[in-house]
């Protein structure tokens, strides 16, 4: 019997009867081709309804060619949608899931396209996140557009699709309209409260006028931007209230944030740390308002967390995306009771939203077959034989293979010389805003080992001896990494320590200026500095990157450098560190090659990348049929390539016949 009542009682949206209040709000997959979702979007899809969720939104579909956001967005005004719409909408509708479709323009945020077409908007005012100048819109190019909604709203509902929200929120189009900031027009568009809002009026009256009262149709806004000059929630209110007495409104889907600038861009997809359910207060004050039932998201990760927004009126339904992203059926064992077997949500931004800024399919660091959720299912259908396998190393690569290996059947056992499961999670969990990033993702395995077959042995240094006693059939070396120490003049002093040494060790021998050196550009360096302002020192961070925090996901980065500019952190990009000769440090700048002097220090602290860990797979190499490096001990990078071959390397094993070669992922 499930705890959550609420959270899985029935409501009917406007003309849709949903089975349960669990929302996946519209996002990018990218598994988009010309304009066409594909049968992989379909298969992304379908595992969420399997897994239980009771609404899924479609990502963006463009409503007009200038609205395309880039080449992987759906192009809902094209006829050619409707039969990929049907196969998705009739997978979908076998697990009493239903399916909205988010109809998009985004107006003068224009992220890519192979030929930059001309960005239009109510007004000339720039994005400064993008650098786009859009150009005015004619009163013909507008009819045009509110046209465009109608005819994408009927291709939605002829391809099956039980409603469509109107995307409002994050400073697109329809905001540009509404809001005096973008929108300096002086014709019927422009100027007055009621002008200004006469833009999204007329877009729902055609839309309503095409598909008839037997469908849904709502909004998505964002109830504060989170930006200057941005609206705020008695602006969103306003406009809610002034909407709904005009037209039909059917739901208010309510988030945060704005595209156009960095800091608004954030909450988009709020990362880790930032607090969990931050909107649902102002979600509350739009259903007050509008007396229309409400959605809310932004950081909702946990079954309980949702359940108490609909128990206590802040939202009619909870949006709960990338927690199904990680785990497809996290409301499937909610309901049954199995809320502890839920994989949370890290927050990390790093395969999700930041694969579709670099023009990649949708991932999950956590859940490799996100995203790939046909080819994976073909790899685990095939019959495999029951094999010996020792994993070496207990850090994320090593998690992920023994407990996908055990899944299958096989024998494993998980070996590692620390006293706990983790590897370098334990250092991140000591860094000042990978905390909860780190520690959701130990729980998460913690608590799927205690109820594996794995054979975990903690507290072993295993040496080529143990690995023959075993007599394994197959060896995963995962033994991770230790921190590259550059050879320079100098580099032996005292003063100097690694990154590691810091967050393992504590900063109590650590000199009042100190310096931090950047080699990659990720978490680390930036970590440390902010660790050590905030305990009082004068930090100084250099980084041999373009720009601070380059590898890190946009909106992660905007949290970073906030931090970095409350703490007074000087910041010194293009350099590197070229030499310690005595009390003076020597940096490099990576352009020009002038070299500047540095004096004023006391310690220096050094991120400056890993060395893979090979010593103990050259000795054993020969010890088994099989013996796979996976993770940093193949070579030092992130979390998700750690856990995508911890996964994807499991999958082959004991396969019989061909084998599929990870490298072809």
């Amino acid at each position: 019997m499930t705890h959550f009542k609420h959270l899985f009682s029935p409501i009917t949206i406007g003309f849709t009867e949903l089975k349960n209040r669990i929302l996946s709000t519209a996002h990018q997959t990218n598994h988009v081709i010309d304009g066409i979702p594909t049968p992989d979007m379909t298969a992304y899809h379908v595992e969420r309804a399997k897994g239980g969720a009771g609404l899924l939104i479609l990502e963006a579909a463009a409503v007009h060619p200038s609205g395309m956001l880039t080449t992987h967005t759906i192009a809902g005004y094209d006829q050619n949608v409707v039969p990929a719409y049907l196969d998705l909408t009739n997978e979908v509708h076998q697990y009493g899931t239903k399916v909205f479709q988010q109809l998009f323009h985004g107006g003068r945020e224009v992220v890519s396209s192979d030929y930059r077409s001309p960005a239009w908007a109510p007004s000339a005012i720039p994005s400064l996140r993008f650098g786009t100048m859009p150009r005015p819109m004619s009163t013909e190019e507008i009819k045009e557009v509110i046209e465009g909604f109608a005819i994408s709203a009927k291709l939605a509902k002829a391809g099956g699709l039980d409603g469509v929200e109107i995307c409002c929120s994050h400073g697109y189009l329809p905001a540009q309209f509404w809001s005096e900031h973008t929108n300096h027009r002086t014709d019927e568009y422009g100027g007055s409260f009621q002008n200004r809002m006469r833009f999204i009026v007329e877009v729902m009256e055609r839309v309503w006028q095409e598909v008839g009262e037997d469908f849904t149709v709502g909004i998505r806004m964002s109830a504060d931007e989170m930006t200057m000059d941005g609206t705020d929630v008695k602006d969103a209110v306003k406009i809610v209230e002034y909407l709904v007495d005009q037209v039909r409104v059917d739901f208010v889907n309510v988030t945060a944030g704005d595209s156009s600038t960095y800091a608004g861009s954030t909450h988009i997809v709020p990362p880790s740390p930032m607090k969990h359910a931050y909107v649902s207060p102002q979600a509350f004050k739009i259903r007050m308002a509008g007396a229309v039932p409400v959605f809310v998201g932004s950081r909702i990760v946990d079954p309980q967390e949702a359940e108490q927004i609909v128990a206590t009126g802040k939202a009619d339904l909870v949006g709960m995306t990338r927690s199904l992203i990680v785990d497809p059926e996290l409301p499937n064992k909610a309901e049954s009771g199995n809320h502890h077997l839920i994989d949370a949500c890290l927050g990390c931004l790093q395969a999700c939203i930041g694969h579709y800024h670099k023009g990649l399919a949708i991932g999950c660091v956590q859940n490799p077959s996100t995203g790939k959720e046909r080819q994976v299912q073909v790899l685990k259908e095939r019959p495999r034989e029951k094999k010996k396998v020792l994993v070496i190393g207990a850090g994320p690569a090593g998690l992920k293979a023994a407990l996908t290996l055990d899944e299958f059947g096989h024998e494993v056992i998980l070996a590692d010389k620390a006293e706990e499961i983790g590897g370098l999670l334990h250092t991140l969990k000591r860094a000042p805003m990978r905390q909860e990033l780190a520690e959701t993702m130990l729980d998460n395995y913690r608590r799927k080992l205690s109820i594996s077959h794995v054979k975990v042995k903690l507290g072993w240094n295993i040496q080529p001896s143990d690995v023959i006693k075993i007599s394994p059939d197959i060896i995963f070396c995962a033994i991770g990494s230790r921190p590259l120490i550059p050879n320079i003049p100098g580099i032996n002093d005292p003063r100097v320590i690694t990154v590691d040494d810091l967050f393992n060790q504590g900063s109590k021998t650590i000199g009042k200026h100190v310096l931090v050196f950047d080699f990659g550009g990720d978490w680390p360096g930036m970590e440390a500095a902010i660790e050590l302002a905030e305990k009082g020192h004068h930090v100084t961070f250099i980084s041999s990157k373009l720009y601070i925090g380059e590898e890190v996901h946009q909106y992660v980065r905007n949290e970073y450098l906030k931090k970095l500019y409350q703490l007074n952190i000087k910041m010194i990009p293009h350099y590197d560190l070229g030499e310690i000769k005595n009390n003076q440090v020597i940096i490099r700048n990576l352009f020009s090659y002038e070299k500047e002097t540095l004096e004023n220090w006391d310690s220096i602290v050094l991120s400056q990348g890993r060395v893979p860990n090979v010593e103990l797979y050259e000795k054993i190499k020969h010890s088994a049929s099989e013996v796979y490096q996976i993770g940093d001990c193949l070579a030092p990078r992130t979390l998700e390539e750690a856990t995508f071959e911890g996964f994807m390397t499991s999958l082959q094993i004991g396969v019989q016949g061909k084998k599929t070669a990870v490298e072809t992922w």
